[in-house]
């Protein structure tokens, strides 16, 4: 045999056999990649533990649990177990370490358990009737009022408040807000009765942030509880409001699989047209469904958590 025929040959069968190995390997990277398309959570997740404060409507009727359990349990194609939370210093606690994998925050809540832990991620904020996404804290006081805001008796609801107490504190400290003297009033009815008996000139409060709005209207003030309840916003004016504070958000933790992230989204953007009554359990506040929030939304209160989760949206 001429040994360069046999050179050749050999050279060619290993040409070959180098070709043929590398689309072997390249077949078997093909599969793999295919594999790891094909599996989802469902082979992964054998349920979804859902947070919730205790106090939440879906939660407090043993009917209305069941049916969003099952909704989402069906929409999911896994089993899910909502776990009542008795305080959101609880719920915090329960999303941060772990335990839950969904939980449905407080803003306040949303920044403590981000700050504990940085294991956690906006999914959906909800969208009240008039198409907000958050508010506004308000300092609001009588048309007659004209003396400058260090000289005024201002009444407040309590330390736990985002709107009434944290984060005109925080605009006090910064030196955005002369500071008033303040008159603790306990809870909102309570100061509203302070500003309707004229013991104090004006209170702190909240206004729903809605999307192309012309100003700060007083009677959006409580989102109208004021103007409907007490009557007294006509004579009400803003002298005083905060950058935007997004409502707290359904939020998931960071362990969670993606593609299950993304399945919950889709249910929960889904829910006002195909299951308006489910959402009316779920979302008693909100009526407009949910959007996509900006983590960085929820940034500007992080010094608000040094406390503990506070248990209101505002």
């Amino acid at each position: 045999m001429n040994f360069t025929s046999a050179t050749g040959s050999m050279t060619t069968l290993a040409a070959s056999t180098t070709t043929l190995a590398r689309a072997l390997i390249a077949c078997l990277f093909l599969i793999l990649g295919c594999r790891v398309v094909a599996a989802d959570y469902r082979e992964t997740v054998a349920v979804l533990r859902i947070g919730m404060i205790e106090n939440h409507a879906a939660v407090a009727d043993p009917l209305k649990l069941e049916a969003v359990q099952q909704a989402f349990s069906d929409a999911l194609g896994i089993s899910v177990e909502i776990i009542r939370m008795s305080s959101y210093a609880a719920l915090v606690d329960a999303h941060a370490s772990g335990r839950i994998g969904y939980a449905i925050h407080s803003a306040r809540s949303y920044a403590a358990t981000d700050a504990a832990c940085g294991c956690v991620e906006p999914l959906r904020v909800p969208v009240a009737g008039d198409g907000s996404t958050g508010f506004r804290s308000v300092l609001a006081v009588r048309d007659s009022v004209t003396k400058p805001i260090s000289e005024l008796r201002i009444a407040y609801s309590n330390e736990d408040s985002v709107s009434g107490w944290l984060i005109p504190q925080r605009a006090i400290r910064a030196g955005s807000l002369d500071r008033p003297e303040l008159i603790r009033a306990g809870d909102v009815t309570s100061a509203m009765k302070l500003y309707g008996d004229m013991q104090v000139d004006g209170f702190f409060g909240w206004i729903p942030d809605v999307p192309d709005s012309t100003g700060l209207d007083p009677e959006q003030l409580f989102d109208g509880w004021t103007a409907q309840s007490a009557g007294i916003s006509g004579s009400t004016r803003l002298i005083w409001s905060s950058q935007t504070i997004p409502y707290g958000p359904h939020a998931t933790h960071r362990s969670l699989p993606d593609d299950l992230v993304e399945a919950l989204g889709e249910f929960l953007d889904r829910m006002p047209q195909a299951a308006p009554g489910l959402l009316d359990i779920f979302e008693p506040v909100f009526a407009g469904g949910y959007a996509v929030p900006d983590p960085r939304d929820y940034e500007n209160l992080r010094d608000l958590v040094v406390a503990g989760p506070a248990g209101t949206n505002g």
